[in-house]
């Protein structure tokens, strides 16, 4: 398995054009293909770029493209499914609640994520959520970017 996991909201910005877009791109580059694609993925990325119909913040055609080149990913194997199983890595984000959610205030989403690097063995965590990457480093995970620009709040896909 990969070293390499990007949360939802570093690897939507490859697909889709937001905010810090650049940024992300830049990251998964610096990282290097492949990364690894948990259960979780799959639902968050195709929901977030539904999503941004809803909102109107993309056209539905863009949302095509954007769902055709995520599925292109998977097939190029620049995604590695991962072997990690829904049982396991809820055990394991109950556990990192815990021990972190009264101190950091992580959401569900960013435990799970954490959960799910660690459970499918990855040693690199790329995010540009502020919470999220602080759970990630007091589990040891490398954090890529090193640091997040300044604009950057917590992400929320």
């Amino acid at each position: 398995m990969t070293a390499n996991y990007a949360d939802t909201g570093i690897l939507l910005k490859s697909y889709v054009l937001e905010a810090n877009s650049n940024e992300a791109e830049f990251t998964l580059r610096e990282m290097g293909a492949p990364f690894c694609y948990s259960q979780i993925h799959g639902l968050e990325i195709s929901n977030a770029i539904r999503l941004k119909v809803f909102r109107r913040e993309i056209t539905a055609a863009q949302a095509s493209a954007a769902l055709r080149a995520f599925r292109a990913d998977l097939d190029k194997g620049l995604l590695e499914r991962s072997a990690a199983v829904l049982p396991a890595i809820f055990l394991r984000a109950e556990k990192l609640s815990e021990k972190h959610s009264a101190k950091l205030g992580t959401r569900s989403l960013d435990l799970l994520h954490v959960a799910a690097a660690l459970e499918s063995g990855c040693k690199r965590f790329a995010s540009l959520d502020a919470r999220q990457r602080e759970c990630a480093r007091l589990e040891t995970l490398e954090l890529h970017p090193a640091e997040i620009p300044r604009d950057v709040g917590t992400e929320k896909p």
